[in-house]
Protein backbone atom coordinates (compact mmCIF):
# COMPACT_ATOMS: atom_id res chain seq x y z
CA UNK A 1 0.00 0.00 0.00
CA UNK A 2 1.08 3.51 -0.77
CA UNK A 3 2.06 5.11 2.22
CA UNK A 4 0.89 8.38 0.52
CA UNK A 5 -2.04 7.53 -0.32
CA UNK A 6 -3.71 4.54 1.98
CA UNK A 7 -7.15 3.10 0.64
CA UNK A 8 -8.23 1.22 3.58
CA UNK A 9 -10.36 2.64 5.74
CA UNK A 10 -8.92 0.84 8.85
CA UNK A 11 -5.82 2.63 8.03
CA UNK A 12 -7.28 6.24 7.28
CA UNK A 13 -9.13 5.92 10.77
CA UNK A 14 -5.44 5.16 12.39
CA UNK A 15 -4.06 8.39 10.92
CA UNK A 16 -6.79 10.40 11.75
CA UNK A 17 -6.64 8.83 15.70
CA UNK A 18 -2.78 9.55 15.68
CA UNK A 19 -3.08 12.95 14.42
CA UNK A 20 -5.93 13.59 16.59
CA UNK A 21 -3.65 12.63 19.74
CA UNK A 22 -0.56 14.46 18.40
CA UNK A 23 -2.90 17.96 18.13
CA UNK A 24 -3.93 17.47 22.10
CA UNK A 25 0.30 17.20 22.78
CA UNK A 26 2.22 19.90 23.44
CA UNK A 27 5.30 18.26 22.33
CA UNK A 28 4.04 15.30 20.78
CA UNK A 29 6.34 12.14 20.31
CA UNK A 30 6.17 8.25 19.07
CA UNK A 31 7.13 7.50 22.95
CA UNK A 32 3.79 9.09 24.12
CA UNK A 33 2.28 8.13 21.07
CA UNK A 34 2.74 4.24 22.22
CA UNK A 35 1.61 4.99 25.69
CA UNK A 36 -1.44 5.76 24.83
CA UNK A 37 -1.78 2.41 23.41
CA UNK A 38 -1.25 2.68 19.81
CA UNK A 39 0.78 0.14 18.27
CA UNK A 40 3.88 0.71 17.50
CA UNK A 41 4.04 -0.09 13.94
CA UNK A 42 0.66 2.03 12.90
CA UNK A 43 2.56 4.73 15.11
CA UNK A 44 5.57 4.84 12.70
CA UNK A 45 3.30 4.46 9.94
CA UNK A 46 0.54 6.50 9.97
CA UNK A 47 3.55 9.38 11.03
CA UNK A 48 5.38 8.90 7.67
CA UNK A 49 2.14 9.69 5.86
CA UNK A 50 1.26 12.32 8.32
CA UNK A 51 4.59 14.16 6.76
CA UNK A 52 4.17 13.00 3.70
CA UNK A 53 1.22 15.31 3.58
CA UNK A 54 3.32 17.94 5.34
CA UNK A 55 0.68 17.75 7.96
CA UNK A 56 3.94 17.42 10.68
CA UNK A 57 7.33 17.86 10.86
CA UNK A 58 10.01 16.19 11.93
CA UNK A 59 12.50 17.83 14.76
CA UNK A 60 16.04 16.61 16.26
CA UNK A 61 15.76 13.60 18.52
CA UNK A 62 12.99 12.12 17.43
CA UNK A 63 9.53 14.51 18.23
CA UNK A 64 7.49 15.84 16.00
CA UNK A 65 6.08 19.71 15.51
CA UNK A 66 2.46 19.79 14.42
CA UNK A 67 1.97 22.47 11.81
CA UNK A 68 -0.76 24.63 12.29
CA UNK A 69 -4.12 22.66 10.92
CA UNK A 70 -5.67 25.82 8.81
CA UNK A 71 -2.44 26.15 7.11
CA UNK A 72 -1.19 22.27 6.74
CA UNK A 73 -5.35 21.09 5.92
CA UNK A 74 -5.46 24.34 3.59
CA UNK A 75 -2.06 23.17 1.62
CA UNK A 76 -3.29 19.74 1.36
CA UNK A 77 -6.53 20.59 0.07
CA UNK A 78 -4.41 22.16 -2.58
CA UNK A 79 -2.54 19.59 -3.34
CA UNK A 80 -5.21 17.22 -3.77
CA UNK A 81 -7.02 19.83 -6.02
CA UNK A 82 -3.76 19.81 -8.28
CA UNK A 83 -3.30 15.76 -8.63
CA UNK A 84 -7.11 16.16 -9.49
CA UNK A 85 -6.18 18.84 -12.42
CA UNK A 86 -3.54 16.97 -13.82
CA UNK A 87 -5.58 13.63 -13.79
CA UNK A 88 -8.09 15.07 -15.63
CA UNK A 89 -5.95 16.76 -17.31
CA UNK A 90 -4.09 13.83 -18.69
CA UNK A 91 -7.96 12.40 -19.72
CA UNK A 92 -7.67 13.20 -23.41
CA UNK A 93 -4.04 11.39 -23.99
CA UNK A 94 -4.68 8.48 -21.93
CA UNK A 95 -8.43 8.83 -23.92
CA UNK A 96 -6.11 8.52 -27.25
CA UNK A 97 -3.88 5.73 -26.40
CA UNK A 98 -7.48 3.71 -24.69
CA UNK A 99 -9.24 3.96 -28.19
CA UNK A 100 -6.00 3.61 -30.54
CA UNK A 101 -5.37 0.30 -28.56
CA UNK A 102 -8.72 -1.11 -29.02
CA UNK A 103 -9.71 0.17 -32.48
CA UNK A 104 -7.47 -2.59 -34.10
CA UNK A 105 -10.03 -4.22 -36.65
CA UNK A 106 -11.91 -0.81 -37.42
CA UNK A 107 -11.92 1.12 -40.83
CA UNK A 108 -9.95 4.52 -40.25
CA UNK A 109 -9.63 7.24 -42.73
CA UNK A 110 -7.71 10.52 -41.58
CA UNK A 111 -9.23 12.07 -38.97
CA UNK A 112 -12.36 10.01 -38.74
CA UNK A 113 -13.35 6.32 -36.78
CA UNK A 114 -16.16 4.28 -37.69
CA UNK A 115 -18.66 2.82 -34.76
CA UNK A 116 -20.08 -0.60 -34.56
CA UNK A 117 -22.00 -0.95 -32.01
CA UNK A 118 -23.64 1.11 -29.03
CA UNK A 119 -20.80 0.30 -26.78
CA UNK A 120 -18.38 2.38 -29.09
CA UNK A 121 -21.24 5.17 -29.19
CA UNK A 122 -20.97 5.62 -25.61
CA UNK A 123 -17.36 5.18 -25.12
CA UNK A 124 -16.73 7.70 -28.40
CA UNK A 125 -19.00 10.31 -26.46
CA UNK A 126 -17.21 10.04 -22.77
CA UNK A 127 -14.03 10.14 -25.01
CA UNK A 128 -15.01 13.53 -26.36
CA UNK A 129 -17.29 15.06 -23.86
CA UNK A 130 -13.60 14.29 -20.92
CA UNK A 131 -11.64 16.53 -23.36
CA UNK A 132 -14.34 19.28 -23.73
CA UNK A 133 -12.99 22.91 -22.33
CA UNK A 134 -15.78 25.41 -23.00
CA UNK A 135 -19.21 23.67 -24.22
CA UNK A 136 -20.64 20.79 -25.58
CA UNK A 137 -23.72 21.13 -28.36
CA UNK A 138 -25.74 18.32 -29.46
CA UNK A 139 -28.63 17.52 -31.88
CA UNK A 140 -30.88 14.53 -31.00
CA UNK A 141 -33.18 12.63 -32.94
CA UNK A 142 -34.94 9.89 -30.97
CA UNK A 143 -32.43 7.29 -31.99
CA UNK A 144 -31.24 4.17 -30.08
CA UNK A 145 -28.90 5.75 -28.56
CA UNK A 146 -30.91 8.54 -27.42
CA UNK A 147 -33.13 5.71 -26.22
CA UNK A 148 -30.08 4.54 -23.76
CA UNK A 149 -28.92 7.88 -22.52
CA UNK A 150 -32.51 9.00 -21.53
CA UNK A 151 -32.70 5.63 -19.21
CA UNK A 152 -29.68 6.29 -17.34
CA UNK A 153 -29.94 6.97 -13.49
CA UNK A 154 -31.77 10.65 -13.22
CA UNK A 155 -28.62 11.46 -10.50
CA UNK A 156 -26.31 11.70 -13.89
CA UNK A 157 -28.59 13.71 -15.68
CA UNK A 158 -28.89 16.49 -12.91
CA UNK A 159 -25.03 16.47 -12.57
CA UNK A 160 -23.05 19.32 -14.65
CA UNK A 161 -21.11 18.87 -16.60
CA UNK A 162 -16.76 20.05 -15.78
CA UNK A 163 -13.78 20.55 -18.37
CA UNK A 164 -10.51 19.38 -16.96
CA UNK A 165 -9.94 21.86 -15.30
CA UNK A 166 -12.99 21.99 -13.39
CA UNK A 167 -14.68 24.64 -15.89
CA UNK A 168 -18.48 24.41 -15.91
CA UNK A 169 -19.27 23.18 -18.84
CA UNK A 170 -22.29 25.20 -20.99
CA UNK A 171 -24.26 22.19 -22.32
CA UNK A 172 -26.96 23.15 -25.38
CA UNK A 173 -28.96 20.39 -27.73
CA UNK A 174 -31.61 20.40 -30.21
CA UNK A 175 -34.07 17.41 -29.44
CA UNK A 176 -36.25 15.93 -31.92
CA UNK A 177 -39.77 16.83 -30.97
CA UNK A 178 -40.25 12.82 -31.08
CA UNK A 179 -37.75 12.26 -28.32
CA UNK A 180 -40.98 13.46 -26.09
CA UNK A 181 -42.41 10.31 -26.70
CA UNK A 182 -39.43 8.49 -25.33
CA UNK A 183 -40.91 7.40 -21.69
CA UNK A 184 -40.44 9.42 -18.65
CA UNK A 185 -38.83 11.86 -21.37
CA UNK A 186 -40.70 14.98 -19.14
CA UNK A 187 -38.48 14.03 -16.01
CA UNK A 188 -35.33 13.19 -18.02
CA UNK A 189 -35.55 17.08 -19.63
CA UNK A 190 -36.24 18.71 -16.18
CA UNK A 191 -33.38 16.39 -14.51
CA UNK A 192 -30.83 17.88 -17.47
CA UNK A 193 -32.45 21.37 -17.12
CA UNK A 194 -31.57 21.65 -13.47
CA UNK A 195 -28.13 19.84 -14.77
CA UNK A 196 -27.09 23.26 -16.75
CA UNK A 197 -28.29 21.88 -20.31
CA UNK A 198 -30.42 24.47 -22.48
CA UNK A 199 -32.93 22.97 -24.95
CA UNK A 200 -34.64 23.81 -27.75
CA UNK A 201 -37.00 21.57 -30.22
CA UNK A 202 -37.38 20.94 -33.25
CA UNK A 203 -39.55 18.46 -35.72
CA UNK A 204 -37.56 16.09 -37.22
CA UNK A 205 -33.89 15.66 -37.39
CA UNK A 206 -32.58 13.18 -39.51
CA UNK A 207 -29.59 11.57 -37.11
CA UNK A 208 -27.78 12.65 -33.58
CA UNK A 209 -24.74 14.79 -33.58
CA UNK A 210 -22.19 15.56 -30.71
CA UNK A 211 -19.77 18.20 -30.19
CA UNK A 212 -16.58 19.04 -27.62
CA UNK A 213 -15.94 22.74 -28.31
CA UNK A 214 -15.16 22.66 -32.37
CA UNK A 215 -12.40 19.26 -32.04
CA UNK A 216 -14.06 16.54 -32.03
CA UNK A 217 -17.82 15.20 -32.93
CA UNK A 218 -19.85 12.20 -33.05
CA UNK A 219 -22.45 11.06 -35.52
CA UNK A 220 -24.71 8.98 -34.44
CA UNK A 221 -27.04 7.20 -36.37
CA UNK A 222 -28.47 4.32 -34.52
CA UNK A 223 -31.78 5.65 -35.69
CA UNK A 224 -31.27 3.33 -38.82
CA UNK A 225 -29.12 1.17 -37.36
CA UNK A 226 -31.01 0.40 -33.96
CA UNK A 227 -26.65 -1.42 -33.04
CA UNK A 228 -24.98 1.71 -33.67
CA UNK A 229 -23.60 0.32 -36.77
CA UNK A 230 -22.33 3.26 -39.26
CA UNK A 231 -21.90 5.85 -36.36
CA UNK A 232 -18.34 7.98 -36.57
CA UNK A 233 -16.31 9.97 -34.13
CA UNK A 234 -14.49 12.82 -35.99
CA UNK A 235 -11.63 14.66 -35.36
CA UNK A 236 -11.10 15.98 -39.15
CA UNK A 237 -11.12 19.76 -38.44
CA UNK A 238 -12.84 20.46 -41.49
CA UNK A 239 -15.66 17.70 -40.84
CA UNK A 240 -15.80 18.93 -37.45
CA UNK A 241 -16.20 22.49 -38.64
CA UNK A 242 -19.41 21.79 -40.86
CA UNK A 243 -21.16 19.44 -38.35
CA UNK A 244 -20.56 22.59 -35.75
CA UNK A 245 -22.29 24.83 -38.31
CA UNK A 246 -25.12 22.00 -38.65
CA UNK A 247 -25.61 22.12 -35.19
CA UNK A 248 -25.63 25.63 -34.52
CA UNK A 249 -28.40 26.00 -37.78
CA UNK A 250 -30.67 23.35 -36.09
CA UNK A 251 -30.46 25.42 -32.68
CA UNK A 252 -31.52 28.65 -34.55
CA UNK A 253 -34.41 26.73 -36.40
CA UNK A 254 -35.38 26.07 -32.58
CA UNK A 255 -35.60 29.82 -31.73
CA UNK A 256 -39.23 31.03 -30.80
CA UNK A 257 -38.99 33.84 -33.03
CA UNK A 258 -41.91 32.86 -35.79
CA UNK A 259 -42.68 29.69 -34.38
CA UNK A 260 -46.21 29.89 -33.59
CA UNK A 261 -47.85 27.37 -35.47
CA UNK A 262 -51.63 27.59 -34.11
CA UNK A 263 -54.06 30.00 -33.92
CA UNK A 264 -54.09 32.64 -30.66
CA UNK A 265 -49.91 32.18 -30.10
CA UNK A 266 -48.37 35.47 -30.53
CA UNK A 267 -44.69 35.76 -30.25
CA UNK A 268 -44.50 36.07 -26.69
CA UNK A 269 -46.26 33.49 -25.74
CA UNK A 270 -44.44 31.47 -27.77
CA UNK A 271 -41.05 32.51 -26.41
CA UNK A 272 -42.85 32.39 -22.83
CA UNK A 273 -42.92 28.25 -23.98
CA UNK A 274 -39.55 28.38 -25.04
CA UNK A 275 -38.22 29.54 -22.00
CA UNK A 276 -40.81 27.26 -20.02
CA UNK A 277 -39.65 24.01 -22.13
CA UNK A 278 -35.94 24.87 -20.83
CA UNK A 279 -36.89 25.07 -17.06
CA UNK A 280 -36.70 29.08 -16.58
CA UNK A 281 -38.40 30.83 -13.83
CA UNK A 282 -40.69 33.63 -14.21
CA UNK A 283 -37.85 36.56 -13.17
CA UNK A 284 -35.74 35.29 -16.14
CA UNK A 285 -38.40 34.74 -19.12
CA UNK A 286 -39.41 38.77 -18.10
CA UNK A 287 -36.05 39.95 -18.61
CA UNK A 288 -35.45 37.69 -21.57
CA UNK A 289 -38.68 38.89 -23.07
CA UNK A 290 -39.17 42.46 -21.85
CA UNK A 291 -42.24 42.14 -19.81
CA UNK A 292 -43.42 42.54 -16.67
CA UNK A 293 -42.93 39.12 -14.05
CA UNK A 294 -46.63 39.78 -12.96
CA UNK A 295 -47.59 39.85 -16.72
CA UNK A 296 -45.33 36.33 -17.21
CA UNK A 297 -47.10 35.03 -14.09
CA UNK A 298 -51.03 36.29 -15.49
CA UNK A 299 -49.72 34.24 -18.98
CA UNK A 300 -47.90 31.19 -17.83
CA UNK A 301 -51.12 30.33 -15.37
CA UNK A 302 -53.52 31.07 -18.73
CA UNK A 303 -50.96 28.69 -21.09
CA UNK A 304 -50.96 25.71 -18.42
CA UNK A 305 -54.70 26.13 -18.34
CA UNK A 306 -55.01 26.10 -22.08
CA UNK A 307 -52.42 22.98 -22.61
CA UNK A 308 -54.20 20.76 -19.25
CA UNK A 309 -50.45 21.08 -17.85
CA UNK A 310 -50.07 20.78 -14.16
CA UNK A 311 -46.69 22.07 -13.98
CA UNK A 312 -44.66 25.19 -15.86
CA UNK A 313 -41.94 22.52 -17.00
CA UNK A 314 -45.11 20.04 -18.41
CA UNK A 315 -46.43 23.37 -20.15
CA UNK A 316 -43.05 23.57 -22.38
CA UNK A 317 -42.95 19.94 -22.42
CA UNK A 318 -46.57 20.16 -24.11
CA UNK A 319 -46.39 22.26 -26.24
CA UNK A 320 -43.41 21.23 -27.70
CA UNK A 321 -45.35 17.88 -28.14
CA UNK A 322 -48.27 19.73 -30.03
CA UNK A 323 -45.70 22.03 -32.52
CA UNK A 324 -45.87 24.94 -30.63
CA UNK A 325 -42.24 25.29 -30.39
Amino acid sequence: MDAEDPKDDATESAITRVYLALLQQPSPSRTLLVAQGIPGDTVDRTLTVLHNRGLIRTKPGGSWDVVPPDIALTAHAAELERRARAARGAAHELSQVFFQARSGGQHRTEGVRSLSSLDDLHSASAEIVSTARTSVRAMRDRSRRTEVLFAAPMAAHRERSLSADGTVLVMRTTYEVGVLDIPGAGEVLEARAAGGEQFRFVETLPFSVLLADESAAVVDVSRHDPAGGGSLLVRNPALVQGLSHLVEAVWRLGAPAGRARTAGLDRRDTAILTLLAAGASDATIARQSGISQRTVERRVRALMDQLGAGTRFQAGVQAARRGWL
